[in-house]
């Protein structure tokens, strides 16, 4: 017995409870969708309220991203400060999420092969019962079990019990499986031609599953995103038409290639996630109310933020204005230059003719600025204040912005070109607008 078996051993007897109680593989799948979405319900609440934190999380790590631009080493240094300092894992939000994920994924394997998980055969056991039922070429891959599992009725029980033990599995568990579900056959696959071979309740019942599966699970993704927008909570980002088509659409198309059981299965299943949504978020309004305040005020507090900052750049600026220096001198910085080639130094056999530290790049050649000729127009504007910096310090220092104003329409050769370097910090690129 394989690890996933031991683990599937509990979900594996109660669907074989229910099958062997209500003589009905449909209502067993009914009944086992509602036992496994109430034991993980828990897991399904823990995840959304992790989620909901994250949402907050990440409205303050786009503040980050912001502040930061394009400095990629600058954001990774705010960003894990910001998750030590309020205790955040990155990954809390989608750890719960894939717990009942990792949880259901398995639980696929129960349905698809009853006689190994629900009868306990082996893989062995189960090619000697097919080929005893007539089956020659029959293998455990696929949806053969389900198949196998259709074609093993009363009248061949014992005949299947026999080949079993005679393959050394024990034939106590094995018993008759019900597919019949309304007069659908839950072990064939669903038809796109379902008309040939003649119109009946149960070839249209079959094609019917696979389209009534797709629809609901469209509902149910619509309703997930509905509730998690609940009380305007634009934390949740809407999902575009393309994301909201796919998973109806795989589940259309692997609809019709699989046995009708599955179908079931997945019908039952979008509908409980129905209800499991409006319970999570009858449950999480406070949570979802508190999560929308708390975003608010970050957006508040990171407005002011802003303004403070663009208030102080515009007043070092209307500063240097009024003060006469050169912002095209202040603006210049000094490229970085790759690292001193120390190989550079060398001439022939003589390791430092050139200098212990020669660097060919040190003084690199920059174009001629002449201080008492015409400036061009980039240079007049970066001499000017802008609209929106005239703004902000006509609230906070008029008069700043009134001499700065006056002092920008001076002529040029009023300016200092060697005294520019006093302001360099003035004007110096904000990370943040890069």
């Amino acid at each position: 017995m394989d690890i996933w078996q031991i683990l599937m051993t509990p979900f594996s007897l109660l669907l074989e409870l229910f099958c062997q109680v209500f003589d009905s593989y449909g209502i067993a799948l009914l009944l086992f969708t509602v036992v496994v979405k109430i034991i993980l319900f828990p897991l399904q609440l823990k995840g959304k309220k992790s989620m909901i934190k994250m949402n907050v999380v990440n409205a303050q790590i786009q503040e980050i991203q912001k502040r930061c631009g394009n400095d990629r080493e600058k954001y990774n240094q705010e960003v894990q400060k910001f998750y030590a300092e309020n205790n955040v894992n990155p990954m809390g939000g989608c750890g719960w999420s894939m717990i009942p994920m990792l949880i259901l994924w398995p639980l696929y394997a129960i349905i698809r092969r009853p006689l190994k998980y629900l009868m306990s055969l082996t893989d062995q056991a189960t090619t000697a019962v097919g080929q005893a039922l007539g089956w020659a070429d029959f293998a455990p891959v696929g949806y053969n079990e389900l198949t196998l599992g259709a074609m093993m009725n009363a009248g061949n029980l014992e005949t299947a019990k026999t080949a079993a033990a005679a393959a050394g599995v024990s034939a106590a568990g094995m018993f008759v499986i019900n597919f019949d579900f309304f007069g659908i056959d839950l072990s064939k696959i669903p038809q796109l031609k379902f008309w040939e071979g003649g119109l009946s309740w149960g070839s249209v019942g079959l094609f019917l599953l696979p389209v009534i599966s797709a629809a609901l699970s469209l509902v149910s993704m619509i309703v997930t995103q509905k509730t998690n927008q609940m009380n305007k909570d634009q934390a949740a980002p809407k999902m575009n038409l393309s994301l909201l088509l796919l998973g109806p659409g795989m589940s259309l198309f692997i609809g019709f290639g699989m046995p009708a059981g599955m179908c079931v299965y997945w019908i039952a299943n979008s509908l409980l996630i129905m209800v499991q949504e409006v319970i999570c978020g009858a449950i999480l309004r406070k949570d979802y109310e508190a999560a929308q305040k708390e975003m608010e005020i970050q957006a508040a507090k990171a407005k002011e933020a802003e303004k403070e900052r663009r208030r102080i750049a515009a007043e070092k600026k209307a500063a240097a204005i009024a003060a006469g220096k050169d912002p095209k001198k202040a603006h210049q910085k000094k490229a970085k230059e790759p690292g001193v080639d120390l190989t550079a130094s060398r001439e022939g056999l003589r390791a430092y003719a050139r200098g212990r530290a020669y660097d060919p790049n040190r003084y690199p050649i920059t174009p001629y600025y002449d201080p008492n000729g015409p400036a061009s127009p980039a240079e007049e504007e970066a001499q000017k204040l802008t609209e929106e910096e005239k703004a902000i310090i006509s609230e906070s220092n008029p008069e700043l912005a009134a001499r700065a104003e006056a002092a920008g329409k001076k002529d040029k050769e009023a300016a200092s070109p060697d005294d520019s370097g006093d302001y360099e910090e003035a004007y110096a690129e904000d990370d943040g607008e890069k």
